[in-house]
């Protein structure tokens, strides 16, 4: 399951208030994050996400959840897409808006190295 770990934050909120919608035109379609969500507890947020690919929509949801001393940026297990190029670079640009609202962030455990933007 692709995921990227945020280290030096723990904070779903501030991570929550960070995410700002977009909309990134790539070769044969387009990728955007639509909503955000957080739970009354402000320990998880759901990102409401978009890709299209090459003619095939995806909908699907990125979690972000507290932990200890990090967050973890994944899929939502329950939406579960195909693990495209567009879903894991939609993945990689939350998480850098993340990291670009706190310098104290830095990039931890993960497996999309590929596409991870500093």
């Amino acid at each position: 399951m692709p995921h990227i770990v945020l280290e030096n934050s723990n904070q779903t909120q501030d991570a929550f208030n960070a995410i700002t919608p977009f909309a990134k035109k790539i070769e044969g379609g387009m990728l955007k994050v639509l909503d955000k969500y957080i739970n009354a507890s402000l320990q998880t947020a759901l990102i409401e996400s978009l890709a299209i690919e090459n003619g095939k929509n995806q909908s699907f949801f990125v979690q972000v959840t507290q932990k200890p001393s990090s967050l973890t940026v994944r899929l939502l297990p329950l939406t579960d897409p195909e693990k495209t190029d567009g879903v894991k670079t939609i993945m990689a640009l939350i998480a850098k808006q993340i990291k670009d609202a706190n310098p104290a962030i830095t990039y931890g455990k993960n497996n999309l190295a590929d596409f991870l933007i500093d």
